[in-house]
């Protein structure tokens, strides 16, 4: 079984994005148009790519679910959750999580991603989403927690419960004949 859950960008994060790629652009204009010859626009030029190419790598675009994990794909990152380490998936309301604040990632250019406080619990977060809405929390048996946003949230916890199910039936029925 090999299912993929695609992410979709709201219009908040659609926004925001927009808004910050037209401040930075804004802001070199003026450095072009006003500079004097000096490094400034240069280092600001140079540290505004940098910056957003970290954010662009970290972009969320897909959930791949199989028999043996659930992946986790950014551009260039992969999250891998093995499917037996899974303790807990559940959908959440967006209430829930309304006291986090980011550590390192992003809110709104290009979705919501990174590590998160939640200050109501004071746990770190690992969040890949592109929209508030439709949460899915997954809790690993390590004590990890990360937050995803799908559309077919409910699909996708039941495909998750179901490979689970699978994986523990598989490996208990295995060690019981050793």
């Amino acid at each position: 079984m090999e299912k993929r859950f695609a992410y979709h960008f709201d219009k908040r994060s659609r926004r925001i994005t927009a808004a910050i790629i037209t401040i930075i652009i804004l802001i070199f204009a003026a450095f072009i148009l006003f500079g004097t010859g000096s490094y400034l626009p240069a280092w600001f030029f140079t540290l505004a790519i940098a910056v957003l190419a970290l954010y662009i790598l970290s972009i969320p675009r897909f959930v791949e679910l199989n028999d043996q994990s659930l992946d986790i794909h950014c551009v260039l990152e992969l999250t891998r959750i093995h499917i037996g380490d899974i303790n807990l998936v559940r959908k959440v309301d967006r209430k829930e999580f309304k006291y986090l604040f980011p550590l390192l990632g992003s809110y709104g250019f290009f979705g919501y991603y990174g590590y998160y406080l939640n200050f109501s619990k004071w746990e770190i977060i690992k969040i890949y989403a592109t929209e508030w809405d439709h949460l899915v929390e997954i809790e690993d048996i390590y004590e990890q927690k990360y937050l995803i946003s799908c559309r077919e949230a409910d699909q996708l916890i039941a495909d998750v419960v179901e490979a689970n199910r699978r994986y523990l039936e598989e490996h208990q029925s295995g060690n019981l004949s050793l």
